[in-house]
């Protein structure tokens, strides 16, 4: 059985139809249909869309709740919302594993300079992402 077709073939397509939407955007089921992708395809799309879009002078690819997944070429205001959600759940994420992995392995061996090292890098890393999401 032959591979499926490359990312960047699906960003294309994916491309084609945000692009074609503005300056409304699309979800993932409106995604699928006009490019005719699996979910799956779509999200790898997605991905690559991402990570070109910059090289190629493109606006970054935003999603919200409201509008589904947008590309905008001036729009400030959608880019740092984007990038705030972004912040939280990263955030977030950080604080659980801090909460459930590395606390408790730092209870268990305080004085070990892997996990001191590791509590203050990962403090940095916490605090700088409660930072970034909550700028102005």
């Amino acid at each position: 059985m032959g591979r499926g077709l490359p990312a960047h073939v699906h960003a294309e397509s994916i491309l084609s139809a945000l692009l074609e939407a503005r300056p409304a955007g699309l979800t993932i089921a409106q995604l699928m249909s006009a490019t005719e992708r699996t979910r799956a395809q779509v999200h790898t799309g997605l991905a690559h869309l991402r990570k070109v879009a910059a090289a190629q002078g493109l606006p970054p690819v935003t999603w919200d709740k409201r509008w589904g997944y947008r590309m905008l070429d001036d729009a400030p205001e959608v880019w740092i919302g984007y990038e705030r959600a972004f912040f939280e759940t990263v955030h977030h994420r950080v604080e659980n594993f801090i909460a459930g992995t590395l606390l408790p392995h730092q209870k268990k061996t305080p004085d070990a300079p892997y996990i001191r090292t590791v509590m203050a890098q990962m403090g940095a890393i916490e605090s700088t992402l409660q930072l970034l999401a909550s700028l102005e």
